[in-house]
């Protein structure tokens, strides 16, 4: 799950290494900007068979290649969730596009989206099934949100995320009536330090 995360950023450093090099060259000013944060947040789960509000963290590094521009790798630990029927634990590896918009010199908007690289433990709530079974997926996610700058290097960034999982009912059992189909909704406070 983690690969293609790692493939995609060590490329990226690559390439950026190489672009900065040929402005340089060239008489450009290129400095990429490196960024590192956590945050912590709720979910909350929409389908008919998962109605409930869990916790999140997560760990995020961000590269980007101007003011409105960046690259953003993370992980996300989500909480466990439940039916009767089952408790599904995920987590997962994302890649996304970030697009920042400056509002004023402590202050931007930015919207995001890419792909969440997940896994996750289900476990079945029954005296007829006594299983853990481990699942994963790859689906498109999309974000936004607003930073505020708290000092020189540290930024405060409070974002909207939706994720989505699916897992056909043959893949779970037939002791849960439908598909999994989960869109998950993350609301979220996070601290960035720019290097």
């Amino acid at each position: 799950m983690i690969k293609p995360v790692v493939s995609a950023c060590i490329l990226f450093a690559s390439s950026t290494a190489v672009l900065a090099q040929s402005n340089a060259d060239n008489g450009w000013r290129f400095e990429p900007e490196f960024s590192v944060g956590g945050g912590y947040g709720v979910t909350t789960l929409k389908d008919e068979d998962f109605d409930e509000d869990e916790t999140a963290k997560k760990a995020f590094a961000l590269v980007k290649f101007n003011e409105y521009i960046g690259l953003e790798g993370g992980y996300i630990d989500f909480d466990e969730s439940s039916n009767e029927a089952l408790n599904f634990d995920p987590s997962g590896a994302t890649l996304a596009l970030l697009l920042e918009a400056p509002i004023t010199q402590r202050f931007s908007v930015y919207a995001k989206g890419g792909q969440l690289w997940w896994d996750g433990e289900v476990s079945f709530n029954t005296d007829l099934v006594d299983a853990n079974t481990d699942f994963d997926g790859d689906e498109t996610f999309w974000g936004l949100g607003a930073k505020f700058q708290l000092a020189e290097h540290l930024d405060l960034r409070v974002e909207y995320e939706r994720f989505n999982f699916e897992i056909e009912q043959d893949e779970v059992n037939v002791l849960q009536s439908s598909a999994l189909d989960m869109d998950v909704d993350y609301a979220s406070v996070n601290l960035q330090y720019t290097f």
